[in-house]
């Protein structure tokens, strides 16, 4: 099995996150239909789509999300390369069965930009290198050879992950690649 992993972890508190080294807090960026718009990070950072919904905004001509808005979720329809600090998006005109069929009127994005990489090397994890442990509220974890294919084994590589009680985990998935080669009759 060939894996290539790349994970970015934030320990939440239950009432005030802790966020990773520098990651932004969720940006927000409405584009009217029939038009395009471009999101971007700094260096060293990538986008990640947190909600992306079509709108039918209630008052004519706007394309800013209200809450009283109708929307539709649009998160299958919108994609941002995972590696990449910028990303182009094309607003469609779509009519909306969950809107009694009314024409989206803008597409709402909600997005967050999180570090490639830690100041602190103690923060990245590397599966399979010295076994050890996650032990802080933050960091980043990759395969040994990211971003190279992870280095076919006859064994198995773990890593633990220890959250307390008043904290929840959250994993953004960066880039993942799992295939499977025969080697020496283990699948």
């Amino acid at each position: 099995m060939h894996i290539i992993l790349a994970l970015c972890l934030i320990l939440t508190g239950i009432r005030s996150p802790v966020y990773a080294q520098h990651a932004s807090f969720v940006a927000m960026k409405d584009v009217c239909s029939s038009s395009a718009t471009t999101i971007q990070c700094p260096d060293g950072y990538v986008i990640i789509l947190v909600n992306v919904y079509d709108g039918v905004a209630q008052q004519p001509d706007s394309c800013i999300y209200t809450p009283e808005d109708c929307v539709a979720d649009a998160s299958t329809t919108i994609t941002c390369a995972t590696d990449h600090a910028k990303c182009s998006i094309v607003a469609t005109k779509k009519k909306l069965p969950q809107c009694n069929d009314q024409y989206s009127s803008y597409l709402h994005i909600e997005y967050q930009c999180i570090p490639l990489s830690m100041d602190d090397p103690r923060k990245e994890y590397k599966i399979c290198q010295n076994n050890r442990n996650v032990t802080s509220e933050q960091g980043i974890i990759y395969s040994s050879d990211y971003p190279a294919l992870f280095p076919i084994t006859a064994g198995e590589c773990s890593l633990s992950i220890q959250v307390p009680d008043n904290k929840m985990i959250k994993l953004w998935l960066i880039d993942l690649y799992i295939g499977s080669s025969m080697v020496s009759g283990i699948h």
